[in-house]
């Protein structure tokens, strides 16, 4: 079957059709009679960054392209791009439908009101499809996510196929959105997590936050049939808190068909060649950052300052060596690398298959993670693909430090051995051997795409 992934417009007055149904919570008791061929599956995912091109928007976009798309429809509720920005690419390979819905989520853009409907949801399951009922229109995304999923759920379930209800955090509106709809209608729940709610969460600290996060992550994983997490230590978080649930690793992951089709891309070939000839000397070693750093954990910050501070001291006269940020810095970072008597760049955000493409020409990647245990940040996933020796600076071994000693693609240097001897940066930036020695398979999007389509038809046809 040739499938679409295209950009699909809500249409919430459509009517709905009557349907019976036989449901289970955590599962759709889908199994067809002998003879009968098996229907079609639909997914109803929340993800809210899905058409951005950021990394989050990674984790299920290259998942769900190699699903089977005689097995599976998809329906992606995202949230619509702001202005000035650009939709990532869709590719061909899934039926896939998304939706760019507007609408605010819980953070920092949302107003009190708009935060407490959307976390009142969480408890009282019905409210959000009280709305459209009633001709209101709250600007909260999940509402908006809902009023189509709720349409598209009940026409599918008229026809008697399966349908499975997905949430990926962050943000929260996302598990609240899925748990909405799974209740509703008895029908199967992944919650996935690809940042904490209460184990090393994002988000600001105190008292009754915590209280909060714990009572919202309870009441979403109530209906929830399994929950998946980017990494181990998140994973057995869940695991001793909630032993009743059927809880797996999901890891952050690269897409083998991004990296093949580089090699025909000539506009961005040139473009990285432009950019390393007017940013990188003659014959330098070139040691790439990509992507955030404290803003996306703060504890991070830190160690850049260690790296700065460790290049600084051993090697920065002596040694033709090239530093290449590329993505968003905080002022305080990009003050860190101001105090570099090395060679570096500092440079915007940039199209995705541009910095893939500088990734692959990179003799070093650089990865700096902090004192979160549980931190597996998408660009490493990046990183292996690219196939470049990896050196993460780090404040604690955690799931990333883990993955480099499990597939043999760098080292790690914690901060504290940066602090008692500088100059072992040196020894680790000198040229690598072995590097056929990789084995980064697990991590392809291909393979994870097989375990979560095993998970699913668990949970719908047992």
């Amino acid at each position: 079957m040739g499938g679409a992934y295209r950009l699909a417009k809500p249409n919430a007055r459509r009517r709905h059709a009557n349907f019976l149904f036989h449901w289970r919570i955590g599962g759709a008791t889908c199994r067809p009679s002998e003879g009968q061929a098996m229907k079609r599956i639909n997914l109803f995912v929340f993800a809210t960054h899905h058409l951005s091109n950021n990394v989050a928007a990674q984790r299920f976009k290259g998942l769900l392209k190699y699903l089977d798309p005689a097995k599976y429809r998809v329906f992606v509720f995202a949230r619509e791009l702001a202005a000035g920005e650009y939709a990532a690419d869709l590719s061909p390979f899934l039926e896939v439908s998304v939706f760019p819905l507007s609408g605010h989520c819980v953070g920092s853009e949302s107003s009190l009101s708009s935060a407490l409907l959307t976390l009142a949801a969480a408890f009282l399951r019905p409210l959000p499809f009280l709305f459209p009922r009633h001709g209101a229109s709250p600007r909260a995304w999940f509402v908006s996510a809902l009023t189509e999923a709720d349409r598209l759920c009940r026409e599918k379930l008229a026809i008697g196929e399966c349908c499975v209800a997905i949430g990926t955090y962050s943000p929260i509106d996302a598990l609240i959105a899925a748990a909405s709809l799974a209740s509703r209608y008895r029908i199967g729940c992944l919650q996935d997590f690809r940042d904490g709610l209460v184990f090393e969460p994002l988000g600001k600290s105190g008292w009754l936050r915590s209280i909060a996060r714990k009572l919202i992550e309870r009441r979403v994983l109530a209906v929830s049939g399994l929950i998946t997490s980017v990494s181990a230590p998140l994973v057995d978080d869940f695991r001793r808190r909630y032993p009743d649930k059927t809880t797996q690793v999901l890891p952050n992951g690269y897409d083998p068909a991004d990296f093949a089709a580089l090699a025909n891309d000539l506009g961005s070939e040139e473009q990285a060649a432009e950019m390393l000839a007017r940013y990188v000397p003659p014959g330098a070693m070139l040691i790439g950052h990509f992507g955030r750093i404290g803003a996306s954990d703060g504890s991070a910050s830190a160690s850049l300052d260690y790296f700065i501070d460790a290049m600084n001291e051993s090697m920065a006269t002596s040694t033709n060596i090239h530093v290449m940020f590329v993505g968003e810095l905080t002022r305080s970072e990009r003050a860190s690398t101001e105090r570099a008597n090395f060679s570096v760049s500092v440079l915007k955000p940039i199209e995705r298959r541009l910095a893939l493409q500088l990734m692959k020409r990179c003799d070093k990647l650089l990865l700096l993670t902090g004192s979160r245990a549980s931190c597996a940040t998408g660009k490493l996933f990046e990183y292996l693909a690219a196939g470049a020796d990896i050196l993460c600076i780090s404040a604690v071994h955690n799931a990333a430090t883990d993955i480099l000693a499990q597939t043999g693609a760098g080292h790690t240097l914690l901060t504290s051995e940066i602090a008692t001897e500088a100059s072992v940066l040196q020894t680790l930036l000198s040229p690598r051997s072995g590097q056929a020695n990789r084995d980064i398979g697990v991590y392809s999007k291909v393979e994870q795409a097989s375990m979560l389509d095993s998970w699913i038809s668990q949970m719908v046809l047992t």
